[in-house]
């Protein structure tokens, strides 16, 4: 048996040095590429108490650019008197490895955490990055990590909390594709294999009661990896990008921004933005009134989160100060506000990290003997036949599968196939013009849905 993880102070990045949350360091963490991370931080943050059980914790997963801190960037479903309510479950939102946000990553120490007789050391970048000479972090040549190998560390963040079950865990886009993947790995709180959902064994209570997945497929498309491959090349053509070995004090921030542009349209809707743009400039966009935020956030919110996708769409024309960007079109000035936006916050390694961790979601990935009739390991029937256990196993959890009907980046089909796969699942239709980003948006039409799932899966109910 390894030595047991253990807390320390942190910050472990310099992107996480203004966010509020804990850092739990696992002495070993072995990979799906079979490498293994040693010291490896995972950051994280909770909110309301555990109780005496242990079985009223929710498991909330962020999104591509998001973090730990899941009341902020979700606070419309996350906090006290909400969905899901604080004052009665024990939320939990753990930082996927390959963020800039605190667990390991591009931007974390080489090698892992300097952990000397008991005593943690920071990396001596994390507080002054622009001042680095060298490279004392991980940059390019952090190893490539995947979804499950998400899902075995913040297990080790349950596990160190006292989670003994979890009542429900939910999240959207690459938070939903998380979600998918907990159930398969860990149907029990200790599996007896990685097959252990499919042997459906019942000799010990199921550790996942619920999962809810939003604007998430089951695995990543051709349509889907193909974006990714575009925003990788735009960063990887900026010239300070150097094959990812720059420095933190001369990011390829140009190739992130444009990255980021590309991004922003595939989580809109070309109807969307038509209604808000059309082919005004950037200056005659400015002469009308900033249109109202909506109850999703205040301006405030818009102005630190760390949301996924294109943040709240409320109010970036009437932030344009440059003259430039007054003469561009005003969906232009939209794009570069949103590139300039994220280049502060996130970096170009990580990002390419985690498109290659989306790219590699295939929930029957490595699962041929779950579908032994089904065909090619690749094909709809093997994903299929996977899929099924969640519905068929005694092991098996509550299944609510929401749509997008505007999404381009994950089409409807893709959640219809999850829903039709697995058996006794919900599917709940979001109606709504604004893309891939609605599951941000659209809470009048979430909330309602996740607030009787969540009653209906609490601890005290029977399933």
């Amino acid at each position: 048996m390894g030595a047991a993880p253990f807390e320390i102070a942190g910050p472990t990045s310099p992107f996480a040095v203004q966010l509020d949350q804990r850092y739990l360091v696992l002495p070993e963490l072995r990979l799906e590429s079979g490498e293994t991370l040693t010291n490896a931080p995972i950051a994280f943050k909770t909110y309301g108490t555990l109780n005496a059980d242990g079985t009223n914790a929710v498991l909330v997963c962020h999104a591509i650019s998001g973090n730990a801190l899941a009341a902020e960037w979700w606070d419309s479903l996350v906090g006290p008197g909400k969905v899901i309510d604080t004052r009665s479950f024990f939320v939990v939102c753990c930082n996927a490895l390959g963020s800039p946000y605190g667990s390991a990553s591009p931007v974390t120490r080489r090698g892992g955490e300097d952990v000397r007789d008991g005593v943690w050391r920071a990396a001596p970048f994390v507080h002054a990055p622009e001042a680095q000479t060298e490279r004392a972090w991980w940059g390019a040549d952090f190893p490539q990590t995947t979804l499950r190998d998400d899902v075995h560390a913040h297990k080790h963040v349950l596990d160190y909390l006292g989670v003994q079950q979890l009542v429900l865990v939910i999240g959207g886009s690459m938070g939903g594709m998380l979600s998918l993947e907990w159930p398969l790995c860990y149907p029990v709180r200790t599996p007896a294999s990685a097959d252990a959902l499919a042997e459906g064994r019942t000799d010990a209570p199921k550790y996942i009661r619920a999962i809810a997945l939003m604007a998430s497929p089951a695995r990543h498309s051709a349509w889907a990896i193909a974006w990714s491959e575009i925003q990788r090349m735009t960063i990887a053509a900026d010239t300070r990008f150097r094959g990812g070995h720059y420095l933190l004090a001369e990011p390829p921030s140009e190739g992130l921004a444009a990255a980021r542009m590309c991004a922003m349209i595939t989580y809109r809707y070309h109807v969307s933005l038509e209604r808000r743009f059309r082919r005004m400039r950037g200056r005659q966009n400015l002469s009308r009134p900033a249109p109202t935020p909506g109850p999703a956030a205040t301006p405030a919110k818009v102005s630190m989160a760390v949301v996924e996708k294109g943040d709240l769409p409320s109010m970036e024309m009437a932030e344009i100060r440059d003259p430039q960007d007054r003469e561009m079109y005003a969906v232009q000035s939209y794009l570069h506000y949103h590139g300039r936006k994220f280049v502060g916050r996130f970096d170009p390694n990580c990002y390419i990290h985690l498109t290659h961790k989306l790219d590699a979601h295939d929930a029957a990935r490595d699962r041929h003997t779950w579908a032994p009739h089904a065909g090619a390991a690749d094909s709809s029937e093997a994903l299929g036949g996977v899929l099924r256990h969640l519905g068929t196993s005694p092991l098996g959890c509550e299944v609510l599968v929401f749509s997008i009907t505007s999404d381009e980046l994950y089409p409807p089909a893709e959640q219809t196939f999850l829903h039709e796969s697995i058996p006794g699942s919900q599917l709940v239709t979001i109606h709504s013009s604004e893309g891939h980003d609605a599951f941000l948006l659209e809470f009048a039409q979430i909330e309602h849905t996740i607030r009787a799932f969540v009653q209906r899966v609490r601890p005290d109910a029977k399933l």
